[in-house]
């Protein structure tokens, strides 16, 4: 498939998991895809045309990376806000320091990128954006309100943004992951006191019986930023094997 022949895309926390496999999908359907990294480690991740150090939380940072991207490629046409962390605990157990970090990097990260990347697509002639939320976003979690705050706001967001730049053909989604096998997911696993009966209970949560892989988020995000997609803006969609709807 060549649906992204002859664009630009960004993406962010593209040094594993999700954002390394969307930058493998991306550039197998023909974009030239910058992969943005927290440090660089000295490896390009497979399939990118460059890479670029690039902290989420930084205003500066963000406009230097756009300033990059439209001196070398003079457009961008996809963006994807993958990068985030995970942290857990109850209400009286978040510290405000775990509270702000949580939403700096999840939350004010994806309304950074967009603030500086929309002006380079509208002068482009458009593009799309995709935002990498939560099933936490959308479904109560326990001990996870900063974490689950932090996704539900990517999905306001994301409904606002769309709403504020179809006018400039730009479309704005994002997707809702529930367990995906990433190095996030396996550290939960890790934390937990029995593993196998924290295993067993995060497999029980999804109908599907297991946890999804990086590359269906990335088959999801790819669609999103497709043509494809042409005819949708403001939703997330969930990749979660059915969590939803349980």
């Amino acid at each position: 498939m060549t649906r992204f022949t002859g664009k630009v895309a960004l993406v962010t926390g593209a040094g594993g998991g999700i954002g390394a496999a969307a930058v493998v999908r991306l550039a197998a359907e023909g974009a030239t895809v910058v992969a943005a990294v927290r440090r660089r480690s000295g490896q390009t991740p497979p399939g990118a045309a460059e890479t670029i150090e690039l902290d989420v939380t930084d205003e500066g940072g963000w406009a230097m990376a756009v300033e990059q991207l439209e001196a070398r490629w003079q457009r961008l046409d996809v963006l994807v806000n993958n990068a985030g962390i995970r942290e857990s605990g109850r209400c009286e157990e978040t510290s405000l320091a775990q509270w702000r970090r949580l939403i700096d990097t999840n939350l004010t990260s994806v309304f950074l990128g967009c603030r500086a990347a929309i002006p380079l697509m509208r002068r482009g002639g458009g593009g799309a954006i995709v935002n990498v939320g939560s099933i936490t976003g959308i479904r109560g979690t326990e001990a996870m309100v900063a974490y689950s705050a932090s996704k539900s706001g990517v999905t306001a967001l994301t409904a606002s943004l769309a709403l504020d730049h179809a006018g400039d053909n730009i479309r704005v989604n994002a997707i809702a992951p529930a367990a995906i096998r990433t190095r996030m997911v396996e550290g939960m696993l890790e934390e937990a006191p029995d593993l196998a009966l924290a295993t067993q209970r995060l497999l029980s949560k999804h109908p599907i019986g297991r946890v999804g892989t990086p590359e269906e988020a990335a088959g999801v995000i790819a669609f999103l930023a497709s043509a494809d997609a042409g005819f949708m803006t403001g939703l997330t969609i969930p990749v979660d094997g059915g969590r939803s709807i349980r």
